[in-house]
């Protein structure tokens, strides 16, 4: 039987392509072969990524762009015979991507959307919730979740996509028909960058909490500092804070190498107050053995794993489960980092977690 191939494109989120092509080269190998193809690559000091194919549009002008995009996916109409597309975009603009999406259609192609957040969620229902956050908590919830693109991006994916696919489950009210498959980590080469990392003893009972945002907006970055400081001025404890967006850091990037020194030196790792739901950073630091601190909406409890490692807070708890974690760390109550090993390849690595993947696939 002929090997079917499969191409993942084209803007990487959260390092998924590199480790679903691995997955399929390494166990289906006799059925399937991947490539992946990235539009945008991250500088090599921040990660050291690789794609079968890379075009840094970025950086090149939209001619290019144009150009580049059409040759690729003519070139991929021979190619593949299934197409992973994740974050939304696929191998042309915005503009066309329905006649894109149609000819797949057409010529028999398989076809799996991937949804991660952004692409199909509101930007400003993020900056609501943020501004409005006592309001959301109270149940007071009425903002539009979606845009006007993202609408016609959505109806797209519906009618043409065989598979659909997201990335936070609270994205399964915007597509019904969607499944929900979490983020998963190259959990044994994560711990192998990790365990090469030196750092320096820090001070006797000193605590080390950690808020390192990809996006503040995101995050709710100015509560999570004002209520770290707060406790900082109310408390006897030796806390450092390393907050990413002030003092020596700011306005300097943090590589995910030197998030992962951070991780290793801290403590406590505070996640997010805002979007609902943990994602690779909780992941890292939970792999790491340390206390991770995250907001879960309520509405989406149920789809929390068993025995989640996560200690839950929101915007009006996260003082008192912060002081909560503070007390386990002076009283040596110390993580079972083996126990939160076992669960993070359990459910966040993609060994244990396939079958979902399988079936889109069409294996």
């Amino acid at each position: 039987m002929k090997k079917k191939r499969i191409l993942f494109a084209a803007v990487d989120v959260g390092y998924r392509m590199g480790l679903y092509s691995k997955f399929i080269n390494d166990n289906y190998s006799d059925k399937m072969y991947a490539e992946t193809l990235s539009t945008y690559i991250s500088p090599k000091n921040h990660y050291q990524t690789a794609y079968t194919y890379e075009y840094p549009f970025h950086s090149k002008s939209i001619i290019y762009r144009w150009c580049r995009s059409f040759l690729n996916f003519i070139l991929a109409l021979f190619r593949y015979d299934i197409f992973h597309f994740i974050s939304g975009e696929t191998l042309l603009t915005r503009k066309v991507r329905r006649f894109e999406l149609m000819i797949y259609k057409l010529l028999g192609k398989r076809v799996i959307m991937h949804f991660v957040g952004s692409d199909i969620r509101n930007p400003d229902y993020i900056k609501w919730k943020e501004q409005n956050i006592q309001q959301f908590l109270q149940g007071k919830d009425n903002f539009p979740k979606t845009l006007s693109w993202q609408n016609k991006l959505i109806l797209d994916a519906e009618k043409y996509a065989d598979f659909i696919l997201v990335s936070t489950p609270d994205l399964t009210e915007l597509i019904p028909k969607a499944k929900y498959y979490p983020v998963v980590l190259d959990l044994y080469k994560y711990l192998d960058e990790l365990d090469a990392i030196k750092i320096q003893k820090k001070e006797k009972d000193e605590i080390v909490i950690l808020h390192a945002p990809s996006n503040s907006k995101l995050k709710g970055t100015k509560y999570i500092h004002e209520i770290l400081k707060k406790i900082v001025l109310n408390s006897n404890y030796k806390i450092r804070l390393v907050l990413t967006t002030e003092n020596d850091y700011k306005n300097k990037p943090v590589s995910r190498y030197e998030l992962f020194k951070l991780y290793k030196e801290s403590d406590i790792v505070i996640d997010q107050l805002i979007i609902g739901w943990y994602g690779l950073q909780s992941i890292e630091a939970l792999a790491a053995g340390k206390h991770v601190v995250s907001y879960v909406d309520a509405n989406l409890n149920g789809f929390l794993y068993p025995n989640c490692p996560l200690e839950l807070a929101d915007k009006n708890t996260l003082e008192s489960v912060v002081f909560d974690v503070i007390n386990k760390v002076l009283n040596k109550k110390n993580i079972n980092t083996s126990s939160q090993i076992d669960w993070l390849k359990k459910y966040h690595t993609i060994e244990s977690n396939n079958e979902m993947l399988i079936q889109a696939w069409g294996l």
